[in-house]
């Protein structure tokens, strides 16, 4: 990404950076910036813009979009565009890769384009909210926290990026299947998790949520196994300061027993789980893989 200041230079002004798991954030107070995404990044993530003073502009191909302090902006663009902040200004800029969205389900392939969600919904100011509070921190917070934050903001940002125009179609069942998805991804740790819990949580009976897992390519509960072994698979690799022992990773991905969790994760991987702890392999599949059963 190309970042350029003013005419007076960068003087007073803070950009700052860090990560919240899979997620980018970057705080900006400014007297003049534009930044330009590079085409890599452009097919790779969707950007939400919280600006709390001055104002942002897009421009693209011709074409101006002009937002103002208090509001929220969606910026999910496939052509080149340029991203100015004028003066005094101040935002929040969230990244957020595609692929992630697309994993979670029920974000679509074809572009948003520019969104600005209205303010005036409850939903979009607590979105709003809860983007000001993480970078009000400023990074300053511990690493896993902020993975966690990461994970909190993608549940709440796909309220916006998953029903852009505010179409709450609450009984399709795209839309129960991706209450569905979410609530699972919210609970992978509860090794109580079941079809009937998940079914009770999204107001659906369980043979539909039987039907609509099984059209998407997925018995429901292989769907929470592939899923808790992936999340097992990235804990392990992950390099921190404490490796995690196996049998808590086992516990925080919902498995009871520790014996079980190794011999799955053998099977879903080829490898085992404490191969991976040793080595750091990324050993993730492509989401068509055959799953254990």
């Amino acid at each position: 990404m190309l970042v350029e200041f003013g005419p007076d230079g960068p003087q007073d002004s803070v950009v700052r950076n860090w990560s919240l798991g899979p997620l980018g954030l970057m705080l900006l107070e400014v007297d003049s910036l534009s930044l330009t995404p590079d085409a890599g990044y452009s097919a790779q993530f969707v950007y939400l813009a919280v600006v709390r003073s001055g104002g942002v502009t897009i421009e693209m191909t011709g074409q101006t979009h002009n937002t103002g302090a208090g509001s929220m902006l969606l910026i999910d663009l496939e052509e080149p565009h340029l991203q100015r902040f004028d003066r005094h200004s101040e935002a929040i800029v969230i990244r957020v890769p595609r692929k992630i969205l697309a994993d979670r389900g029920g974000f679509r392939e074809r572009r948003l384009g520019l969104l600005t969600p209205d303010m005036a919904e409850p939903d979009v100011r607590a979105v709003s909210e809860s983007v000001v509070l993480v970078g009000q921190q400023g990074g300053r917070t511990s690493l896993e926290l902020r993975r966690r934050q990461g994970e909190h903001l993608l549940d709440i940002l796909s309220v916006i990026i998953d029903d852009p125009y505010g179409l709450a179609r609450r009984r399709s069942s795209s839309a129960t299947l991706l209450r569905a998805k979410r609530f699972i991804s919210q609970n992978i740790g509860n090794a109580d998790l079941s079809v009937s819990l998940i079914a009770s949580a999204v107001g659906a009976s369980e043979a539909h949520l039987h039907r609509l897992f099984r059209a998407d390519g997925y018995s429901l509960m292989r769907y929470v196994l592939c899923h808790r072994l992936e999340l097992a698979a990235e804990l392990l690799a992950r390099r921190s300061e404490r490796r995690l022992h196996i049998k808590e990773v086992a516990y925080r991905c919902g498995f009871v027993n520790a014996a079980h969790f190794s011999r799955t994760f053998r099977r879903r991987f080829g490898i085992s789980p404490r191969a991976v702890a040793t080595t750091g392999l990324n050993v993730e599949r492509e989401s068509g893989d055959e799953a254990p059963t």
